[in-house]
């Protein structure tokens, strides 16, 4: 495909969505270290040149990407909460468990959105980014608190980073390459075993007790 330079919004997004679904194709197959510019490019059918007119660098490319799938992630999430019938801290870490562990992808951007996705990024961009989750952490926060009134803005607030960090730290463990896993076949490393969604939900259930200082910060 030649593309030309998009010019209307319209184009702009409709070229911004293929260079997205390219980049979550490679995502899927590969490490992020191992896909570059020009590996999204040929996916996209685009050239490398006409790329930089969209994006400037690799972790633009997926900062993007991450910010599709939470939102995609946090609308379906927001379906799923609205359903529950007398909701308590086990069924709504149950339903955040079984959104997150059908989207991979996500969980993967997760582990690199702080120690990789934001390290080579421009002020403008970094702001940029940031502006763009404003939205979605008023949406998230809020719909929790709302879920389980008894867990007050402030604490509802935590949970969120909690949360994000309980998942980017764990994902990794539960999921070693391919070396690890063949070495934790071994009966004396079985400690080391990690099941992520029976651990991730034991996990978020305790996070989303309320406590006594959370529910007084929101008085």
């Amino acid at each position: 495909m030649n593309w030309q330079r998009a010019r209307k919004p319209a184009q702009k997004a409709e070229r911004m969505t293929a260079i997205l679904d390219a980049a979550a194709s490679l995502f899927d197959e590969k490490e992020l270290s191992q896909i570059s510019m020009r590996d999204v490019a040929a996916r996209a059918g685009v050239g490398k040149a006409s790329l930089y007119h969209y994006v400037k660098t690799k972790e633009e490319v997926f900062l993007s990407l991450y910010g599709h799938e939470l939102q995609s992630w946090l609308e379906s999430l927001e379906k799923r909460l609205d359903r529950l019938r007398k909701p308590t801290p086990e069924r709504v870490a149950a339903a955040l468990v079984d959104e997150l562990t059908s989207r991979p992808r996500l969980c993967r951007l997760k582990v690199v959105l702080a120690a990789v996705l934001e390290r080579n990024l421009s002020d403008e961009a970094i702001t940029e980014f940031k502006e763009s989750l404003l939205e979605p952490t008023d949406r998230f926060v809020t719909l929790i608190h709302q879920t389980l009134p008894r867990l007050s803005l402030a604490a509802a607030k935590d949970f969120l980073l909690q949360y994000h960090s309980v998942v980017s730290g764990l994902w990794p463990i539960a999921h070693p390459s391919d070396q690890v896993v063949a070495i934790l076949e071994e009966p004396k490393y079985s400690e080391f075993r990690v099941d992520f969604a029976p651990l991730l939900q034991r996990t978020l259930v305790k996070l989303l007790q309320p406590s006594e200082k959370g529910n007084s910060d929101a008085r």
